[in-house]
């Protein structure tokens, strides 16, 4: 009777040790499990990356926009109020020394300072335009030293070319044309023409 009382009771332990066994993992199930896991989360790693991605770049295309408006509209501004567009040869060593310029001086004229003659250019180095400028007192155009003295002001990034800007003295009309480009994205282009309202001198 005790014998087939021990029987019985190990009988019992082996089924709930099978039970048991069922409720746990296979190791393949494991793995599975882990494959899933890993695929979802490459899934998720490659949205979020493609996602900064996009972002990254329509920041840097917003920021050439704005760039090259505030370039062409800047400088645009300074045409309207000039009171005079002077050719850049008139004034010595100017164009020598900036290669890559605009064409032409804008003079400012102010009777109550006592540096009554604002002049500034343009030119494009390093991508980017820059506006130097002098205050003088006296008529006679000044020399490249007076503009070189008067600092240089950064007007717009990732300019890569000011081909196309130029001045048609007969014609009375500016051109202004920049390209603007980041170094891996695509190159835009801002162009935009102004008429002369003032005396032009060449």
């Amino acid at each position: 009777m005790l014998q087939f009382k021990l029987l019985c009771r190990f009988h019992q332990n082996m089924k709930t040790n099978r039970d048991n066994k069922k409720c746990g993992f296979t190791l393949i199930e494991l793995l599975l499990s882990l494959a899933i896991s890993s695929i979802i989360v490459v899934t998720l790693y490659s949205i979020l990356k493609f996602t900064i991605t996009a972002c990254k770049i329509g920041d840097m295309e917003d920021e050439i926009l704005l760039n090259g408006k505030y370039a062409i509209e800047y400088i645009k501004k300074e045409i309207q109020t000039a009171d005079a567009i002077i050719a850049i040869d008139k004034f010595e060593g100017l164009r020598d020394e900036y290669e890559k310029n605009i064409g032409f001086v804008i003079l400012h004229y102010f009777p109550k300072d006592n540096l009554k003659y604002n002049y500034s250019t343009y030119y494009h180095k390093d991508n980017g335009i820059y506006r130097i400028g002098t205050n003088v007192d006296s008529e006679l155009y000044p020399k490249v030293s007076s503009f070189t003295k008067g600092g240089h002001n950064k007007v717009a990034d990732y300019v890569v070319s000011i081909d196309g800007t130029g001045i048609d003295f007969e014609a009375n009309i500016i051109e202004l044309c920049f390209t603007l480009q980041e170094s891996r994205g695509r190159s835009t282009i801002f162009k935009t023409k102004s008429i002369i309202r003032c005396p032009a001198i060449y």
